[in-house]
C-alpha cells in the first residue's frame, strides 16, 4: 500500500480513466437514475476524480461543480462547457451554505477515513431545502465476508469498509429525510484490469491476486467468481443511497 495520499493518488490518476468499473455504462445510468436530475439543477459532484460522473451528469442539469482533493486527478479531465473544477476538501469547502440542488459522491465516502461525519454534515449544508445527495459505494456481497473484504482493501489502501446501515446512519444524523436505496451488481468485474490500473506496485496486485484466486469456498460462491483467460472475474455489490434535506 503507498503510505502518501498525495502519492497514492497521483499513481492512480495515470490511468484512472482505463478502470473498466469506473466506465460501466450500466452503472452509470443506475447512479443518474437515482439522481432524479433537473435541467435547472445546480450540482456539487464530491471527489470527483477525473470527472466521469461530472461529465456524465452535465447534458441533465444547469451547472456542475466538481471538487477533489487530488491535483493528478483533476488533471485528467475533459472541459465540458458546464462544469467546472476546483481542488477542494468536501470538509472545507467555502462553498455559501444552501448553493445547491444536489450532491453526488459516488465511490468516495470510503476514502473519507478522518472525520467522515463533518463530511456528510458539510453536503448536507451545503443542500437547498428540499435538496438530494446521491452516493454510491461498494459493499461486502454479506456480512460474513465483510472481513475478507476489508483485508483484500487493506493492502490496497487506507479506507473505510462501509455497509449500508453505516452510510444511512451517516446521512441520519446529518439531518437527511425519506432516505431510499437500491443495488448495482456489477457482473463479471475484471479484478486483472482493476489492478493493472490501481497505481499498485506488481508484489501488492499479486497479493490481492493471491487473496481471491485462493479463497474460501464460500467467497467464490458470494462472489460468483469464475476464472479464465489469465483473469479472475467476480459479481460486485454496490449500493446507491438518496436522501433529502
Amino acid at each position: 500500500m503507498i503510505n502518501s495520499q498525495g502519492e497514492f493518488w497521483k499513481s492512480r490518476a495515470e490511468n484512472y480513466n482505463k478502470l473498466e468499473w469506473a466506465n460501466e455504462p450500466d452503472y452509470i445510468k443506475a447512479f443518474i437514475n437515482m439522481c432524479e436530475l433537473k435541467e435547472t439543477d445546480v450540482v456539487l459532484d464530491v471527489g470527483t476524480g477525473t470527472g466521469i460522473i461530472a461529465r456524465a451528469i452535465a447534458p441533465f442539469v444547469k451547472r456542475i461543480t466538481g471538487i477533489d482533493t487530488s491535483i493528478d486527478m483533476l488533471t485528467k479531465q475533459e472541459l465540458v462547457k458546464n462544469v467546472c473544477f476546483e481542488q477542494r476538501d468536501i470538509r472545507l469547502t467555502r462553498f455559501p451554505y444552501r448553493s445547491f440542488d444536489k450532491i453526488t459522491a459516488r465511490m468516495v465516502f470510503h476514502h473519507i477515513v478522518q472525520q467522515t461525519q463533518l463530511a456528510m454534515d458539510e453536503c448536507y449544508c451545503l443542500l437547498k431545502t428540499g435538496g438530494k445527495i446521491i452516493l454510491a459505494e461498494g459493499v461486502p456481497p454479506n456480512e460474513k465476508l465483510k472481513e475478507d473484504y476489508t483485508a483484500i482493501f487493506k493492502l490496497k489502501e487506507n479506507r473505510l469498509v462501509l455497509s449500508e446501515d453505516d452510510l444511512i446512519a451517516l446521512m441520519l444524523n446529518a439531518g437527511f429525510k425519506n432516505i431510499r436505496y437500491e443495488y448495482y451488481v456489477m457482473r463479471n468485474f475484471s479484478v486483472l484490469n482493476w489492478l493493472k490500473n490501481s497505481g499498485l506496485s506488481i508484489a501488492t496486485q499479486m497479493k490481492i491476486a493471491h487473496l481471491h484466486v485462493y479463497s474460501s469456498d464460500e467467497f467464490r460462491s458470494a462472489y460468483n467468481m469464475k476464472i479464465k483467460g489469465g483473469d479472475c472475474f467476480i459479481d460486485v455489490k454496490n449500493v446507491i443511497i438518496t436522501g433529502e434535506k
